[in-house]
């Protein structure tokens, strides 16, 4: 069983800016990613072709003692039974590299980022 993943160059570099910018760690910020992209429809074959060349996360450091709860909402999102190591590292990456990409676009396009996150919670 696989516990760590590798992001994408492309997420690494988006946490970098976040974390400068609002001063979030990279863990919350997967949490946000993983919660934005739960949100969006069913993950997509190119959600996938992404590199493993960013950041170094393990399922804990992510998930902490929420663990199954992810994988529930992951498992409603894509309606599906899933695996373990299906869900960690394959699902769980796809959802972080795509999430990072939103979350990247809702920081870009508000003035105020939390609260702007806060509105956004009401439809996740």
């Amino acid at each position: 069983m696989i516990y760590k993943l590798h992001t994408s160059k492309q997420t690494q570099d988006i946490f970098f800016g976040l974390g400068q910018a609002v001063g979030l760690q990279p863990f919350a910020l997967a949490k946000l990613a993983i919660a934005l992209s739960i949100n969006e429809e069913k993950l997509s074959n190119t959600d996938y072709l992404t590199d493993n060349e960013g950041l170094e996360l393990s399922r804990q450091t992510i998930f902490g003692e929420f663990d199954l709860i992810y994988k529930c909402l992951i498992i409603n999102r894509e309606n599906r039974q899933i695996v373990d190591d299906e869900y960690f590292p394959k699902i769980v990456k796809a959802h972080i590299d795509r999430g990072a990409i939103l979350l990247n676009n809702e920081k870009r396009y508000s003035k105020d980022f939390y609260n702007h996150l806060c509105r956004l919670e009401n439809t996740i």
